[in-house]
């Protein structure tokens, strides 16, 4: 045979056969019974749906329903529904009395709340980011979602809830209420990193609200161009750190120490381009598994310190109370992969081929190299604790 021909034979082979084999792999792995419950009140369209990170991770590694069901990511949550020609469903647990709460805590191993900010009339039908204050359609814990989670948590059952889960619209009180149960008490501050803090940029993702709010602290109209980060606090009140003179690297930093690194299978640092809060550990139990740093300048480290804010915080922090609690400071639950490699076996490997590590916007690398072995870690270790009972 020419060397042309088995050339083409290998790439043949390589192309189409490699596929098929990582695909019968997934196929043939033992499907892992957990019962989940997921929350998120702010999947307003279907794309935002089937970006949901924790999914993809059910799906890859093989999580299925009791019944041996794969997990649905339009069906099997609860939360905000659209629906066709602009209408929505919710269903949560408004309404459950408290009987039926104790049933849903009885039937489900885990509750995962990805969301709970909610819809806003900027979001639904249509997304309008221009507009500037919008009304709230829905979202925030309401009364049920405490009494579900602390039913879950006297019962021992395991609790992740992620970034925004103890901000507004959450009333204060539903918010302490949440904190003792995590174990873990938020400081009012709200971040992400920008890679253009420009909004009249071609590819702006400044919200509209943010010039407007800075205008109205410091009487000055929003002038930024370069990279940066955007703090807020609870108070409404406004820090801008630029590129250059307040950070050396934009993005914040996740470090993570050598003994979770080996326990967790997560990389030793990795950039995090989105959103996150400042969030502290309040019980002294609980174990900070990840932390954010901030590479200041000494201007920058001077704003924050004028501020309070600490230069390096926790990105996850655990509770080692009754039961397992997991917080997730920032929004980890987007996923930026798509799903054409989902059901091949090492599709992360796959995933990591394809992903313009050059890009600082790209979360692909924080979800492979950070969320996707964590979660896959805590699900599997928890599920082979279940199965052991």
């Amino acid at each position: 045979m020419k060397k042309r021909h088995i050339a083409i034979l290998a790439f043949a082979l390589l192309v189409f056969g490699l596929p098929m084999i990582m695909w019968f792999s997934w196929l043939v792995t033992t499907p892992k019974p957990l019962s989940i419950f997921i929350m998120d009140k702010t999947s307003y369209n279907p794309r935002k749906i089937q970006n949901r990170a924790i999914n993809w991770v059910l799906k890859q590694y093989r999580f299925v329903n009791i019944d041996g069901r794969q997990y649905r990511a339009d069906q099997d949550y609860y939360g905000f529904f659209p629906l066709d020609d602009e209408n929505f469903e919710i269903r949560d647990l408004s309404g459950y009395s408290r009987h039926e709460i104790q049933q849903l805590a009885a039937k489900y191993h885990l509750a995962y709340y990805v969301d709970s900010y909610g819809v806003y009339s900027n979001m639904w039908p249509v997304d309008r980011p221009d507009v500037v204050g919008a009304e709230k359609l829905y979202g925030g814990l309401q009364w049920e979602d405490i009494l579900f989670l602390e039913m879950m948590h006297e019962l021992n059952k395991m609790i992740i809830a992620e970034f925004i889960f103890l901000a507004p619209p959450t009333p204060q009180q539903h918010r302490a209420l949440a904190e003792e149960i995590m174990g873990v008490k938020w400081q009012g501050w709200t971040g992400r990193f920008f890679h253009s803090l420009d909004k009249d940029h071609p590819d702006a993702i400044i919200p509209a609200w943010l010039p407007a709010l800075y205008k109205a602290q410091y009487g000055e109209e929003w002038q930024f161009s370069g990279g940066g980060i955007i703090l807020i606090h609870l108070d409404e009140t406004l820090l801008v750190l630029e590129q250059r003179e307040h950070l050396g690297r934009s993005a914040p930093m996740i470090r993570t120490d050598i003994e979770n690194r080996r326990k967790y299978g997560m990389s030793d640092r990795v950039n995090y381009p989105g959103w996150f809060d400042i969030t502290l550990p309040d019980h002294p139990d609980s174990e900070i598994i990840s932390w954010y740093e901030l590479d200041l300048t000494e201007k920058g480290e001077e704003l924050l310190q004028q501020h309070g804010v600490p230069a390096k915080f926790p990105a996850v922090i655990k509770g080692n109370k009754a039961g397992s609690t997991f917080y997730f400071a920032g929004d980890f639950g987007h996923n930026p992969l798509k799903r054409r490699f989902v059901r091949l076996k090492g599709a992360r490997y796959l995933e990591l081929f394809f992903a313009d590590l050059n890009d600082p916007t790209d979360k692909s690398l924080f979800f492979l190299g950070f969320y996707l072995p964590m979660l896959r870690k805590i699900l599997s270790d928890y599920q082979h604790e279940i199965s052991s009972l």
